[in-house]
């Protein structure tokens, strides 16, 4: 984990970062980004669900940790709504943007197919990497989408930051390891990334094929860099024709 799939992943997003230039997106451009991400996050905790599904008879440990993730992102009651009403209703009252019922571009419905698939395997280990491969990518997702909309936010109503309130507290609910939900000093995506690592790292603990998870992983990862790549070739060709 450490050693082979950490650095992969930030060798990955330090490009994604460096190709997307958040600080000069205009506000069309912007607006797709989080369009698009707000999409999958529609989907995640059915994906979650799906996924504790598929893996309970062969590793009750994994499908639980699943479903702990998947109580978090979809909702419990007595604690939090789901996540994607908090960040629906953030981004209406922030920034005056409108997701609900937004349509997949092409390339979203090309990453929403992978995990489609990935949930129903009857492989454990590819389950198990390809939602390593989700989980460790979302702190530098969650990242650069704030930058987004702080983008959005900047050049639409000269505010950012704090002065989105309600994103904020979307963003600190996720990345502060002093938040109130925060768990065991790791804020809420760095441990639903450690609670699936500690599979691969314990693989042969709990019967999960390094190969089939190695595999996994990169079907995800494969997936969401593309995904990123194409919607950032969307994104140009919007500015293109906003200068015509």
């Amino acid at each position: 984990v450490e050693q082979h799939l950490n650095p992969l992943i930030d060798a990955v997003f330090n490009s994604i970062r460096a190709a997307l230039r958040p600080t000069e997106l205009s506000l069309a451009q912007a607006e797709l980004y989080i369009t698009q991400l707000s999409v999958f996050a529609r989907y995640n905790s059915q994906f979650l669900f799906r996924a504790a599904q598929s893996t309970e008879s062969s590793c009750f440990e994994l499908a639980h940790e699943l479903r702990r993730n998947h109580l978090e992102e979809g909702g419990e009651r007595g604690r939090l709504p789901a996540h994607y009403v908090l960040y629906t209703s953030a981004l209406l009252n922030d920034l005056g943007i409108f997701v609900n019922g937004a349509i997949p571009v092409e390339e979203t419905q090309t990453l929403l197919l992978l995990h489609d698939l990935l949930v129903e395997s009857h492989s454990l280990g590819r389950i198990c990497g390809g939602y390593y491969a989700t989980e460790a990518v979302a702190i530098a997702e969650t990242l650069l989408l704030q930058d987004i909309t702080n983008r959005y936010g900047d050049v639409a109503y000269g505010r950012s930051g704090k002065s989105l309130s309600e994103l904020a507290y979307y963003y600190d609910l996720h990345l502060d390891e002093n938040h109130v939900y925060a768990t065991g000093g790791m804020s809420v995506e760095a441990s639903h990334a450690e609670g699936i690592g500690r599979f691969i790292r314990q693989c042969s603990t709990f019967g999960i094929d390094l190969a089939d998870a190695t595999d996994g992983f990169l079907q995800i990862l494969e997936g969401m860099s593309h995904w990123w790549s194409s919607l950032i070739v969307r994104a140009a060709q919007i500015d293109s024709v906003e200068a015509n």
